[in-house]
């Protein structure tokens, strides 16, 4: 009788005192976020470097043509060139429009073209944008052109709604229903000049279906100003677009994933600005590993985002110990989202295997089943590779038990990213 009076006062103890603990986590999980990042911007983080490139070629897919680029320079000129010789609509959607020589750039272009009569629609993200001047977003009243920013931050009381926390991530390009882009870079100079990204031209009837997902997208939240455009989707057995919708919980960018781990049959290649994959994706390369296949994973030694580095070396761990390799890139950022599998079928977007690309963001990926392109993805990641450092399992384990007990203390705020 006495052992079970102990154990129901320590029990009520224990149950009385879990707000404390849980306000205690919070505190610690708070401190350590705000400690990591005074010391990233005392090491300045912005790291500006320059990277090897690739000039890849474009590659026939029957009747689409596919094109690779893995710097913003030459993906922005490319994009400019094609907007300049647009006819009918382009159709411009950026997470981050920046205010600078880029940003620019893309908006004399634009207006240019609705001086010609072609229609332009343009969106870009209310967080993303939140630092850029309220009048650089200002087209004036300029026919022919729109301009919708997404889920604009109207008070203060705007960060407890529950819906401002569903953002658009995607960065797309679509002229005349017929040429689209879409990949990780948004629209500034890191883009084009210092971080390493992948972005992807698809010439052809699949521009229509990322169209339609740009015009749903604007019609859904934009109902006083509506698009009345209508481009005819199509399907494809080598080239397809797979866009996630929050709102009406479509989120099919996560099975695909899960989808091509699981169907592999010797490697994966993964390349990902924010690796903090939920533990379904990291059970599922573990499963893989453990069939023999081999798993490379590339992340940068250095982001934009130092807590964020902390909590994704806290996740590679488990994967090291199953036989997955670790790459962390070298010199500068590294902002791509691609996965290429097995010498044949590859996904290059904008989503990011974290839980708010995956489950809170409007986002959109590409997906090419072809060996032409997959050998081009696998270059890519070669060279990629040549610019990075391996980790391996004991050197990890080995790092400071004060490193091991941050990431463990910032697992928690994983969802927040």
């Amino acid at each position: 009788m006495r052992w079970l009076k102990a154990g129901l006062w320590f029990l009520t103890e224990w149950v009385v005192s879990l707000p404390r603990l849980l306000l205690a986590s919070i505190v610690a999980q708070l401190g350590l976020m705000g400690a990591l990042m005074a010391y990233a911007k005392l090491r300045n983080r912005s790291v500006e470097n320059t990277f090897p490139q690739l000039d890849l070629p474009p590659i026939d897919l029957g009747e689409h043509t596919v094109q690779l680029f893995d710097d913003g320079g030459s993906v922005f000129r490319q994009m400019l060139f094609d907007i300049s010789l647009a006819k009918e609509s382009i159709l411009l959607e950026s997470y981050i429009f920046e205010r600078d020589e880029v940003g620019f750039a893309f908006k004399r272009a634009l207006i240019r073209k609705a001086r010609e009569g072609v229609k332009i629609y343009v969106t870009f993200d209310g967080i993303g944008t939140l630092h850029v001047p309220e009048r650089f977003k200002l087209f004036g009243k300029r026919r022919n052109i729109r301009v919708f920013e997404f889920g604009r931050l109207k008070s203060i009381r705007s960060f407890v709604d529950t819906n401002m926390w569903i953002r658009t991530h995607r960065k797309i390009l679509v002229i005349d229903g017929k040429i689209g882009y879409l990949g990780g870079m948004n629209i500034g100079r890191n883009y084009a000049r210092t971080w390493r990204d992948t972005h992807l031209k698809i010439e052809g009837p699949m521009a229509a279906n990322i169209a339609e997902e740009f015009i749903a997208l604007w019609n859904k939240y934009n109902k006083k100003h509506k698009i009345k455009l209508s481009y005819p989707t199509t399907s494809n057995e080598h080239v397809g677009i797979c866009a996630n919708d929050p709102i009406e919980y479509q989120l099919p960018i996560r099975q695909t994933y899960l989808d091509a781990i699981n169907d592999a049959k010797h490697h994966i290649y993964i390349s990902n600005a924010y690796f903090l994959p939920d533990p379904l994706i990291r059970a599922t390369l573990i499963d893989a590993a453990k069939r023999g296949i081999d798993i490379q994973i590339m992340v940068p030694e250095i982001s934009d985002n130092i807590v964020v580095d902390w909590i994704c070396r806290g996740l590679l761990g488990e994967l090291m110990e199953h036989g997955a390799r670790v790459l962390l890139y070298r010199g500068t950022m590294i902002h791509a989202k691609t996965m290429t599998v097995d010498g044949l079928w590859s996904t290059v977007g904008s989503a990011n295997l974290d839980t708010r690309s995956l489950a809170a963001n409007y986002e959109i990926n590409a997906t090419i089943k072809h060996p032409a392109f997959a050998r081009q993805m696998e270059a890519m990641f070669l060279n990629d590779r040549a610019q990075s450092r391996e980790i391996n399992y004991q050197a990890w384990r080995s790092r400071s038990i004060f490193i091991h007990i941050g990431e463990q203390v910032l697992q928690p705020a994983r969802g927040l990213f």
